[in-house]
Formats: structure tokens, C-alpha cells, sequence
């Protein structure tokens, strides 16, 4: 039988779980042509929920463009892969995507490579010479495509802070930005997980991308969603959990996206018929063994006093640090001290300040880091 809950992938079916408020707002957002910028931590769902949207306004008119950038190193195979991917979503045979490269790229020759499946296995490139003299065409192939077809076309950018890694990345961003706020055809959904990256290119006001549309930030999937999700899966297998029990996985994941469905699967896993507190034990314990190669690595890295601020978070403290008595008793050094620390932690994405109230990015780190470095019991 296989699991009932997935993880590690894009889900779009009967596994996603809930979003309605956040389906419904990007997906007017994509009717009416805002540009959208999703920010949430990393694994909270960003690229499942884009995928669901988008699969529900995909049709005759309207076409969806999925890159991911994690794989691009310059803006030059941004180019490629950009073009390649439009004409891919926009057309339907060989001879069609020749035509409309020949049409609207006047100034540059592109390059093409065919696979075994020349409909869809192919693969444009350009010189860089040609493309850095005339980038503006292929910014602009989206949006003369959509008016040529008289079509809607949605550019959906995962991981676009990898942008970052670019040679002159503020260049680049001012190009994309030059062209893209002209569009009236085509409507941008940009997202990724490096969080604190995405809130610096597009919350401050010194970067292109200021402004450039509806930021949404992600909240966690709600409790009582989740208690019915995991009710609903396990019942599916025919296993049955109890709402209580339901609500301690949910609880210890801290209602974290990934992890709810990953600690799910391994009580599932553990499970014959029903549920029993025993089953979730030992699945919490197996989390954070299959993840201690990684918590361990990150923890080594840190100095004494960002560990002792670790510490502190994980014993409950998520406000106040700055305080004497907690910089006491925690060895913080001074609050100047406190919130550089902090600041360094935040970039490391190992915690999040929300409101003032900082936590734990990664709720089984938290469990691993009072296990083996509290010594605390947590099941």
C-alpha cells in the first residue's frame, strides 16, 4: 500500500492540503494580471501552491510558463532557458516555435538543439555577444507571443533569488525589471526559498523589484486543516487516528508543511491499524536521526555565544533576549551583541523573527538540538 502523504515534491492533487485564502488570492491575481511575489520560509509549500493555481487557470487563452532557477548559473542560460520554456508553453508543433523565433528575434540567431522528441525536447541557446546587445528581445518574446496569439501568458520563477549568484546580479535585476513592468500580456509570479533574500529584493526600496507587485507572505497551513488532513489520509489506508493524536504530530512539526507530511508517512509507517502514542514516538525519534547528519553540521559551525542563543530559543525563550537577565544567564556578551547574533542566525536561516518573536526555522532541528544538545527528553 502505498503512503498517503507525500513530501520532498510539488503536490497538486488530493495531497494538498487546504490554502484556500491563499489559493483564491493568487489566483485573482492571475486573472487580473498582478504580478505576485510569494515569501515564506523554505518547504512551507510555496511550490505546491503555485502549481495548484496554475493548473486550475491553465486553458485555450491562458498558458503557464514553470521555470526553476536553482540550476541556472548566469544570466546568459537564463536567457536560454527562459525562451526555451515560452516557446515550449506557447506552442504546439516543430515548425510553429521555429517560425515564432524567426519572427520576433530579429537581432539575435538563436541556436537550436533537438532530442528524441523534437515537439518537446529541445533546447535554445544564444552567442553571449548577440544577447548581451539585445536581451530586450528575448525580455519581450513573452509578451509579443501572447499578442500574437492573442493569449495570456503567466511566468511562474521558482528560487528567483539565485539571481543573486549572478555576475552583476543588481544589472540584471534593473534589465528585468526595465521590461517586465511594461507587460500587459504577461503576469509574473516570483518566489523562492531563502526567505531573508527575497524580502531584501523586493521589500527594500533601493532594489529594482521594489513594488513590483502583490507580496504574499505565507502563513503555516492552520492546525485544525491539519488535523483533518492527517484524519482524512490515515482513513484512506484504511488506519484510523484519533483527533488528539492527530494534533500531537501536527504540534511537534509545529504545523511546518514538510515535516507534518514527513513525520505522518513515519507514523504511518509505523502503524498497523490504529495509531498509538508509542507510534509517534518512535517516528519523532527517526526524524531527527535521518536529519542529525545535516543539524550536526550546522550546529559546528556556529560560535559559543550563537549557540547559547540557540539554547535559549529552544527552552522557550522567544522574546526578551536582549534582556539582562537572559543575557546573563545565557553568557549573550551585550544586546549590541544580542542582535548581531541574532542577525547572523536569521541569515543562516536557523531561526526567524516574527513580530519579535523568534523561533526555530526548522521545528525537527529544534527537537534534535534539545536532544542532543539540552539533553532534554522529547518524547
Amino acid at each position: 500500500m502505498n503512503t498517503p502523504f507525500l513530501f520532498g515534491k510539488t503536490v497538486s492533487t488530493e495531497l494538498f492540503t487546504n490554502r484556500t485564502e491563499e489559493k483564491k488570492r493568487l489566483r485573482d491575481n492571475f486573472i487580473n494580471k498582478i504580478n505576485t511575489i510569494l515569501i515564506s520560509p523554505r518547504r512551507w509549500g510555496k511550490s505546491s501552491l503555485v502549481k495548484k493555481v496554475a493548473e486550475d487557470v491553465q486553458g485555450r487563452t491562458t498558458k503557464v510558463v514553470m521555470l526553476d532557477m536553482m540550476s541556472i548559473r548566469n544570466e546568459e542560460e537564463f536567457y536560454s532557458f527562459l525562451t526555451t520554456q515560452v516557446i515550449k508553453a506557447t506552442s504546439n508543433k516543430l515548425t510553429e516555435w521555429v517560425d515564432l523565433t524567426k519572427q520576433f528575434l530579429k537581432h539575435i540567431t538563436p541556436k537550436i538543439s533537438l532530442g528524441n522528441d523534437p515537439a518537446e525536447d529541445f533546447e535554445i541557446s544564444f552567442e553571449w555577444k548577440e544577447v548581451n546587445k539585445n536581451y530586450r528581445e528575448l525580455l519581450n518574446l513573452p509578451e509579443k507571443i501572447a499578442i500574437e496569439k492573442k493569449i495570456r501568458v503567466i511566468i511562474c520563477i521558482d528560487e528567483f533569488q539565485n539571481l543573486e549568484s549572478f555576475k552583476d546580479p543588481l544589472l540584471f535585476q534593473k534589465r528585468l525589471r526595465a521590461e517586465w513592468q511594461h507587460h500587459q500580456h504577461v503576469t509574473y509570479c516570483l518566489y523562492g526559498s531563502k526567505q531573508h533574500m527575497m524580502m531584501e529584493l523586493f521589500e527594500n526600496q533601493s532594489m529594482p523589484f521594489y513594488k513590483f507587485g502583490d507580496v504574499m507572505y505565507l502563513p503555516k497551513i492552520k492546525r485544525a486543516d491539519w488535523i483533518k488532513f492527517i484524519e482524512t489520509q490515515f482513513a484512506s489506508t484504511n488506519k484510523n487516528i484519533s483527533k488528539e493524536l492527530a494534533n500531537d504530530i501536527a504540534e511537534r512539526a509545529q504545523d511546518h508543511s514538510y515535516y507534518v507530511q514527513q513525520l505522518s508517512h513515519l507514523v504511518w509507517l509505523h502503524t498497523d491499524r490504529r495509531v498509538a502514542a508509542d507510534n509517534i514516538a518512535k517516528a519523532t525519534i527517526e526524524i531527527t536521526e535521518q536529519n542529525a547528519l545535516l543539524y550536526s553540521r550546522d550546529t559546528e559551525d556556529l560560535t559559543g555565544p550563537q549557540l547559547n542563543f540557540l539554547k535559549a530559543v529552544a527552552n522557550g525563550v522567544h522574546n526578551g533576549l536582549s534582556s539582562k537577565a537572559i543575557i546573563d544567564q545565557y553568557d549573550l556578551g551585550t544586546s549590541a551583541n544580542v542582535l548581531k547574533i541574532k542577525k547572523t542566525l536569521i541569515k543562516k536561516e536557523l531561526i526567524d523573527d516574527t513580530g519579535g518573536n523568534i523561533f526555530f526555522l526548522d521545528p525537527i532541528y529544534q527537537l534534535w538540538f534539545r536532544l542532543n544538545i539540552l539533553r532534554q527528553k522529547i518524547v
